[in-house]
């Protein structure tokens, strides 16, 4: 046999089989493009060079390594696909003269034109579209448009590198599929006939088990600390359950419906349940598989949006004023009014006015809450989904009078409590036992701190308490055996003038309070943070993490598509034979069309219904980590994830009757 047949033979059946061929090449391709891209931005000097590099790096670094991992998974998934689906044709070449080493040279080459073509288009659209994306990120990230294309040599290299490996790998899998295969097993395909599913009870009580131990996990945990740590747990189990509902306990249910003779032995009925009975074996793991993939899309995008369209409320959580400054052993009267007048001074000495000054000493520390008691041990605030971690912030009534304006006077044993709206485990009653110590309280309905909320993702309590003493005395209870906080003295204000002299003015009291340390007696150690160079920080941080979100969204869409579509063309051959063994046995042909038109719709929208669930559990454990970011909008996460959700809605609709055309295509 001439070396030439096979380079013929392996064009003419790429475009034989371009059906199932050209969606698997535009994988390649648009996975090479993103790889490309993403590596390209990463290096861009642009990029790098400009306020908040680092952190967009780390970010854009991370996604580089998830788009790798996933595109591995995508193509092998794809190429798998379309090597059992032409099992028959090498089946039929066998037959005709070709053994299975022949069959692999063909096979070498198709590999070669398909790396070739996805290559060199993959990084001619990564070039092209990298401007672009360079463009998106910056307008995200707020910064000026710089003009210039880069082209990165190494992001070239490191793409051609990872890619040659998985398609060298694609082509020894598909090597090994024929080599373990029978000759008469390639010829039938997969035409091979079906036994009835059995009920497998044990799976399907497992998959029940294992989704409500992920939902449980979702719904109960109380702090924001247990959220973060148990995410990952509570993702593998849903996962694990719904492979195992979409496997075993679809199974067991259809076959509860057949049971049912009032039910089953009905015209509408009968066709529908006996075909899903069937169409849920073979594409239980698909429809899973899609599932998992909508909701990590759907997850991904409203999380991310969500961040990013929250930076100014959690800058206003976290830095409530132009300028804040945290003095962390500022113990005396003196010390702090030399920190103040410190800090003054050197605002005023950059020409700025000053404005809404605040200064008052707050004891900050986490507690563990029981019923109307809270116990100092932040340490405890672990694991445990029950767990209610709460935070306290407590100043002197004479503090609270001085942001106020007031003249306020608490008695031994009294105090002012404050919760804000996105602490939900409110406190209710007149009294509390705080470290041990009984405290009468008066509710209050604002607080002029309210927008310093939670570091820790807690729920948060504001409490006044007598004087300086009481503070001692509550320091003194919570340090007890812990190791506990000490009070520290905030001083904050706002500032005229442009961003940047609030941060020429920022790095001004930074340095005088850091001189003062080193040859003062009453100086103190002290932490100076700016809003506006925080700004950019945040901005750097979550608008890469918007970005990425988006570019890992639009991946992990490509392959929710691919694995429709190929799902498509698979039921569309099975079922061609079940048309006309319907119609030989009496039904109509609307009749027959009706019912897979139906099986298909129900099973092709249960996936998507499966995935808003998941989300909806999914969603009080999402908003506690969010906490962790200070971001306490419940009202901004739950729009964008109603709109991600419609706007998902909307394209799995589109692609449902894109595919279905070659479905009924293929039917007819």
């Amino acid at each position: 046999m001439r070396n030439g047949l096979y380079p013929r033979l392996a064009a003419v059946n790429l475009k034989k089989n371009r059906q199932t061929w050209l969606p698997y090449l535009f994988t390649c391709i648009g996975t090479i493009m993103m790889f490309y891209i993403m590596l390209t931005l990463l290096s861009d000097p642009a990029l790098t060079s400009m306020s908040g590099g680092t952190l967009l790096s780390t970010t854009l670094s991370f996604g580089s390594i998830i788009i790798a991992i996933f595109s591995v998974i995508l193509v092998f998934y794809a190429d798998s696909f379309i090597i059992k689906q032409r099992k028959r044709e090498f089946g039929l070449y066998n037959i005709l003269g070709m053994n299975k080493r022949h069959i692999g040279r063909v096979l070498l080459w198709e590999t070669l034109y398909t790396a070739l073509i996805a290559f060199v288009s993959g990084i001619a659209l990564g070039i092209l579209f990298s401007k672009l994306m360079q463009l998106l990120l910056l307008r995200i990230l707020r910064f000026d448009i710089r003009f210039g294309l880069y082209v990165s040599p190494s992001a070239i290299g490191i793409t051609a590198l990872l890619f040659a490996g998985i398609f060298f790998l694609t082509l020894l899998n598909s090597l090994r599929i024929i080599h373990l295969s029978k000759p008469v097993e390639l010829l039938h395909g997969t035409q091979e006939g079906e036994r009835e599913p059995k009920s497998k009870w044990i799976l399907a009580v497992f998959g029940v088990l294992f989704l409500g131990a992920g939902y449980t996990m979702a719904i109960m945990t109380k702090s924001a600390a247990a959220a973060i740590s148990l995410f990952f747990i509570a993702v593998i189990c849903v996962i694990i359950g719904t492979y195992l509902l979409f496997t075993a306990f679809s199974i067991v249910f259809l076959k509860r419906l057949r049971a049912n003779k009032g039910y089953y032995y009905k015209t509408k009925h009968f066709a529908t349940v006996s075909g899903m009975l069937y169409r849920m074996k073979k594409n239980a793991g698909g429809l899973a598989s899609i599932c998992i993939l909508s909701t990590m899309v759907l997850v991904t995008v409203s999380t991310t949006v969500c961040l990013y369209m929250g930076v100014d409320d959690m800058l206003d959580n976290m830095y409530p004023s132009d300028i804040n400054v945290s003095c962390y052993d500022a113990e005396t009267a003196d010390q702090r009014q030399a920190a103040k007048q410190t800090v003054l001074d050197a605002a005023n000495g950059q020409n700025r006015t000053v404005r809404d000054e605040q200064a008052y000493q707050l004891l900050d520390f986490v507690t563990v809450r029981s019923d109307n008691s809270f116990t100092a041990n932040g340490s405890a605030v672990g694991n445990d989904i029950m767990t209610v971690a709460s935070e306290f912030k407590v100043i002197t009534a004479a503090d609270y009078n001085t942001l106020l304006g007031g003249n306020v006077t608490l008695q031994d044993g009294e105090g002012l409590l404050y919760t804000p709206n996105y602490t939900k485990n409110a406190f209710s009653g007149d009294s509390l036992t705080l470290c041990g110590r009984p405290y009468r309280v008066t509710m209050l309905t604002s607080f002029p701190l309210e927008a310093s909320v939670s570091n820790f993702g807690c729920e948060t309590y504001y409490l006044v308490v007598r004087d300086a003493g009481e503070l001692a005395a509550l320091r003194e209870a919570q340090t007890a055996g812990n190791g506990g906080s000490a009070p520290v003295y905030i001083i904050s204000f706002n500032l005229d003038g442009t961003d940047e002299e609030k941060i020429d003015c920022s790095n001004a009291v930074a340095s005088a309070l850091s001189d003062d340390q080193q040859g003062g007696a009453q100086a103190t150690d002290s932490r100076v943070a700016c809003r506006a160079q925080q700004y950019q920080e945040f901005v750097s941080v979550y608008g890469g993490l918007f970005f990425l979100g988006l570019f890992l969204g639009f991946l992990f869409l490509m392959a929710t598509v691919l694995i429709i579509y190929y799902k498509q063309v698979t039921e569309g051959y099975d079922d061609r034979e079940r048309f006309r063994i319907m119609q030989n046995v009496g039904m109509t042909k609307s009749e027959v069309k009706s019912t897979i038109h139906s099986q298909v719709l129900i099973v092709f929208f249960l996936p998507l219904a499966a995935c808003i669930v998941h989300l909806g559990f999914a969603f009080p454990m999402i908003r506690r980590i969010l906490q962790m970011f200070s971001l306490t909008n419940v009202g901004l996460f739950a729009g964008c994830t109603l709109c991600a959700i419609a706007v998902f809605a909307v394209l799995y609709t589109l692609v449902y009757v894109l595919t279905a055309k070659t479905y009924y295509r293929i039917v007819s």
